[in-house]
């Protein structure tokens, strides 16, 4: 995988999310109609997690870091989906940002996003998130959001009338944002999406090509099985079904988890297209557990058995945000270590 110009076999990298130091709570961001930054002591508390989690994942050896989503309330327990659905619609015309309870017993707790006029792109949504990583280190990071096809789901709408409509125009405002934030220096960027394994409509690719079109930069695209507290989303194996729409992504690396699930769709990658990576999850992101360097390289190495080495990415399986901060990098040290021996041995 290129890294910067550079070739780069068996790149590390993790998802997103990491947990906060425990003085850093509550709401860093603001909304549309607020300032970027809720107070000045927030925004020096945010600036030093970052900071503390971008050291942590240099340590572990990532050659592309993330920002570890040190803005997102992972210390209140069960709510984390909260500021997950609602700061990328908060940000953004056209919504009002408390509308009905969300369907199901999982999603009553959180209020919908209700789209109310046409979806514009106001302001930059995640500047700060990159200025802060730019402060904080000085290899390449990405910044990971949900898309517009998952996020089109999981908000009321009372204006479009039409799903894809909505994920249209979400999909134009983030490619507003991400070029602004490419123009930054911004070098990688995430989708997050829990909706394909659900259904594999080619419409969510049209929505990824024209929120990437014209960013020059490195495309990841994690397929999230659920991960809040622990609890799996996805139970069914659909990696074959979604094979197509692998195929014609834009995206450079597409990840998934493996390790929860064992490996058992291990086998449909074989069919994986060969102008992308594949990211493979090889710590588990809902076990407290954490695993030796040697266990995890032996998931990598059966990983190759399937994906060659020039275009596999290791990860963990999921953001290991609702982790003990002691847990979760220390998950991160043995992954880099395990890549780095296996890297030894190509």
């Amino acid at each position: 995988m290129e890294i910067r110009g550079e070739e780069v076999l068996l790149p590390v990298s993790a998802v997103s999310a990491f947990p906060r130091p425990h003085w850093l709570q509550g709401r860093v961001l603001g909304s549309l109609s607020e300032p970027v930054y809720r107070s000045h002591n927030l925004r020096v508390a945010y600036e030093d997690a970052c900071k503390i989690c971008a050291r942590e994942q240099e340590k572990a050896g990532l050659d592309i870091l993330c920002d570890g989503a040190q803005y997102y309330e992972w210390e209140a327990p069960g709510f984390q989906l909260e500021p997950i659905f609602h700061f990328i619609p908060e940000n953004l015309g056209g919504f009002a940002p408390y509308g009905p309870p969300g369907e199901g017993a999982k999603y009553r707790p959180f209020y919908q996003a209700v789209v109310k006029g046409k979806i514009t792109w106001e302001r930059p949504v995640f500047e700060s998130v990159v200025m802060t990583m730019q402060n904080a280190t000085d290899k390449p990071f990405k910044v990971a959001f949900l898309g517009p096809a998952q996020q089109s789901i999981i908000v009321k709408d009372e204006y479009y009338g039409d799903q894809v409509a909505v994920a249209r125009d979400l999909a134009v405002a983030m490619n507003q944002e991400l070029k602004y934030l490419v123009s930054m220096g911004l070098e990688a960027v995430q989708l997050i999406d829990v909706l394909a394994p659900y259904t594999q409509d080619m419409w969510q690719i049209e929505m990824q090509d024209i929120m990437f079109d014209g960013v020059d930069a490195i495309k990841f695209w994690h397929i999230c099985y659920g991960s809040v507290d622990g609890q799996r989303d996805v139970f069914e194996g659909h990696a074959a079904e979604m094979m197509p729409l692998f195929k014609e992504s834009p995206a450079d690396v597409i990840h998934l988890e493996f390790t929860n699930k064992g490996f058992d769709e291990l086998a449909a990658f074989r069919d994986f297209p060969t102008d992308k990576v594949l990211g493979v999850g090889v710590v588990d992101a809902k076990n407290l557990q954490v695993e030796t360097a040697e266990q995890i390289e032996a998931r990598i190495r059966r990983a190759l058995e399937v994906v060659p080495a020039d275009r596999l990415l290791v990860a963990p399986d999921c953001g290991l945000g609702y982790f003990s901060r002691t847990a979760a990098y220390a998950k991160l040290r043995n992954m880099g270590q395990a890549a780095a021996a296996v890297r030894g041995t190509l």
